[in-house]
């Protein structure tokens, strides 16, 4: 992944320190605006077309991406024009130097801006059309991209960093947009500011922005505070994040965009039980799938820290810390992919101001958190306070999401969720015994996580058997009917 070469190239460094936060600063602001109109897109979309037909709702698409686009057009000024400024917000701790090579980063990648935002919308009216499959893998050419740009950097000069990072963005705009045309889509010049639409759209937008403003101001809490700890404190957090990212990337991202757009038609058709049920049956899966490779990581982190990314640059200080805050960050894996399904749905149901309020309540306790953790245990602090902030914030939006729709499954859940706890403590003390042995006894790193990982899951699917539960119980009803039907 673009990670790991950039691991191999530039190790932990004020460079990949400064790369890092070059891509941070057109994301964050991306967020502001492509994140939280994509987010209210879909439910406005799909009204739209059951009220006044499909050829409004693309009225509708083009006039938000034009709107979006205008607003970008004065995020690229600031970032071309002053970004020293705006990257002194993200790192406080950098020296002259990282910032004069951050801030030429950021003037090579501001326009990145405008493909992230008609990306978004772009992935948004796919997934309506019921096209998952494109969205989800768009990230596939950016990756190919920013890898290449990486190599290209470390061999000739280290601007094509910058470079990259647009290129990325461009390139995922070209793959996504023929595949946009075939739909029946084509970008027009539309601009009604007072389209009932657009209102409603920024009725629903307004509190989205703030609480993914805030989450993002986090961040940058997050990483100003690991830049004034440790060289490289930056880098160490984004790798070990990186792995929980794509855990979840495999294992729930699909999941949950799926859950998003069809809930946002069940819901414009009234079908409330359905989301419940839905809603539930995904929460399960999540937790069976969650947290036997939470407890997967954790048991063999620093092996799996070594395998993917010790190579180059990258060396034993750098393990060292990526391992403790990987192992820090994935004690909130399962409560973060178990928050953003519920997000999720609140949007469905265009709620978006509970999910704005909880979001500025798990800040405050991250930023309260961060500043007392990090005295104790420097950058792994931030990473455990990443991970209660989540667990808090999770917690409380099952409470009102339940009193809102009502129950979905509530006892069914917590006794699934017990016995997971079971059959991966199960797994979590046989893979920890068995990596021991295995590397004891002159096993490679790699083969030894190769094992490890078929072994335990074989004994976590084994144990989910005799404990009956629900998640694999049903996917093996389901291989048996359709074995039955295949004659």
């Amino acid at each position: 992944s673009r990670d790991v070469v950039l691991a191999n190239f530039f190790g932990t460094s004020n460079v990949s320190d400064a790369y890092l936060i070059a891509i941070s600063v057109p994301t964050l602001l991306f967020y502001f605006i492509g994140h939280a109109l994509s987010t209210a897109y879909l439910p406005i979309y799909n009204k739209v077309k059951h009220e006044k037909g499909e050829k409004e709702a693309k009225t509708y698409s083009s006039n938000l991406i034009c709107i979006a686009l205008l607003l970008c057009t004065m995020l690229v000024l600031v970032l071309l024009i002053f970004p020293e400024g705006v990257i002194k917000l993200f790192a406080a701790g950098f020296d002259e130097e990282t910032v004069a090579l951050t801030a030429q980063f950021v003037r090579y990648s501001a326009a990145s801006l405008y493909f992230m935002t008609v990306v978004n919308v772009w992935g948004g009216f796919l997934q309506a059309n019921s096209n998952f499959i494109l969205p989800a893998m768009v990230s596939v050419p950016r990756n190919i991209v920013l890898i290449v740009s990486i190599a290209i950097a470390a061999l000739y000069d280290v601007r094509y960093l910058g470079i990259g990072i647009l290129a990325a963005y461009i390139a995922e705009f070209l793959v996504l947009r023929p595949f946009v045309l075939k739909n029946g889509f084509k970008l027009r010049p539309v601009l009604q500011f007072r389209s009932p639409e657009i209102k409603e759209t920024l009725y629903l937008v307004l509190p989205i922005v703030i609480g993914v403003g805030v989450s993002q101001i986090n961040k940058i809490v997050d990483k100003s505070i690991a830049s004034t700890i440790v060289s490289g404190g930056i880098s160490a957090l984004n790798y070990a994040s990186v792995i929980n990212n794509a855990v979840q990337e495999v294992l729930v991202t699909g999941i949950i965009t799926i859950l998003f757009a069809k809930c946002a038609a069940w819901v414009a058709a009234g079908k409330h039980d359905v989301v419940k049920a839905k809603l539930s049956e995904t929460i399960g899966t999540m937790l069976f799938l969650l947290v036997p490779a939470s407890l997967g990581i954790i048991a063999c982190a620093e092996p799996l820290v070594t395998c993917f990314l010790c190579r180059g640059e990258f060396d034993g200080n750098s393990v060292k810390m990526t391992t403790a805050a990987l192992c820090c960050y994935t004690a909130g894996l399962s409560f973060l992919a178990v928050r953003d399904t519920l997000v999720k749905v609140f949007y469905a149901y265009k709620d978006t101001k509970v999910t704005t309020a909880t979001s500025i309540g798990a800040i405050l306790v991250n930023v309260v958190l961060n500043l007392i953790l990090s005295k104790f245990w420097g950058i792994n602090g931030l990473a455990i306070a990443t991970s209660i902030a989540a667990a808090l914030q999770c917690l409380v939006l099952y409470i009102i999401l339940r009193r809102k729709i009502g129950d979905f499954g509530l006892k069914p859940t917590l006794i699934t969720f017990g016995k997971i706890l079971i059959a991966g403590g199960i797994m979590y003390v046989l893979v920890s015994v068995l990596y021991k042995t295995l590397v004891g006894q002159g096993v490679s790193a790699l083969a030894g996580l190769v094992l490890c990982v078929f072994a335990g899951a074989a004994v976590y699917g084994l144990c989910s058997i005799l404990l009956r539960i629900s998640v694999p119980l049903a996917w093996l009803r389901k291989m048996t009917k359709k074995g039955e039907k295949a004659p």
